[in-house]
């Protein structure tokens, strides 16, 4: 029970990640407001949770509308009946396309929903815990904001734009004991995400755990940051991808044992 009696919000956790990571804090003893654009998801997450996990409350919010954010907090802390402890911002959207094709309407949806939106409830979140001088926030990022990838320009962008903020928020409210880290998932399997059978094989092909994430992976990280294990960290970005990140070139391991790097085939002249 890392997190008993905690107040946390969680965005976009009607479905994948999100959801596992409130399902995950209600566990661990934290009261949860499930925050989803879509309502229904959210009612169905909070009556997962409050059938014999723990406690949840849903709400409907556009966290990329400051009304919207306003109205949330405000709800949430009515639930709640106390101060916010901890702030998951998860909402975002996934979105491919190549750069010549990419429209302006899309980079700014993207950058909307998933930038802005941490900036907004990062925030509203922030101005409730520094006053308390207390309290930890958490902001999904990805490994797509580190690496190059192909189609992922508005998604890459927005991404590397919340790795920054994290360690901007980390620097301006560590002094009001405020703590802000990032988690960088790399490839994780939500059964919300398509992958087709060529990028599942160049994804395995890089990944030295040799297996796709699960929501579970991301949401024991995120119990971690929230709970007092993490109380010195701030400003971190934690990769969560099974070696995605650290992974050059990757060779069979019997190859790697059987054949010498610096022989010589003698039949080749100078």
């Amino acid at each position: 029970m890392r997190l008993e009696g905690k107040s946390a919000i969680v965005t976009g956790a009607g479905r994948g990640i999100g959801r596992d990571i409130a399902r995950r804090f209600a566990a661990e003893g934290a009261r949860v407001v499930i925050a989803d654009i879509e309502k229904s998801h959210a009612d169905a997450a909070a009556a997962e949770i409050n059938d014999g996990i723990g406690s949840a409350h849903a709400l409907s919010a556009d966290v990329a509308d400051p009304d919207q954010v306003a109205r949330l907090f405000a709800e949430a802390g009515e639930y709640f009946a106390a101060p916010l402890d901890v702030l998951v911002n998860n909402a975002g959207i996934a979105h491919h396309g190549a750069f010549l094709e990419l429209t302006l309407d899309d980079w700014q949806r993207v950058l909307s929903n998933n930038l802005t939106s941490v900036f907004l409830c990062g925030q509203a979140g922030a101005r409730l815990m520094a006053p308390r001088r207390q309290g930890s926030i958490i902001n999904i990022g990805s490994i797509s904001a580190q690496r190059g990838s192909f189609g992922r320009t508005a998604y890459g962008v927005a991404k590397a734009g919340i790795h920054q903020m994290t360690r901007i928020m980390a620097v301006e409210l560590g002094a009001m004991g405020v703590n802000v880290n990032a988690i960088a998932p790399g490839p994780i399997d939500t059964g919300m995400t398509s992958f087709g059978p060529d990028q599942k094989r160049r994804y395995l092909e890089r990944i030295p755990a040799n297996r796709f994430g699960l929501a579970g992976d991301i949401s024991g990280v995120a119990v971690f940051l929230a709970s007092a294990d993490a109380a010195y960290m701030n400003g971190a970005v934690v990769n969560v991808d099974g070696g995605f990140d650290a992974a050059g070139l990757i060779f069979s391991y019997e190859e790697l044992t059987t054949v010498t790097s610096d022989a010589r085939d003698e039949s080749i002249s100078e």
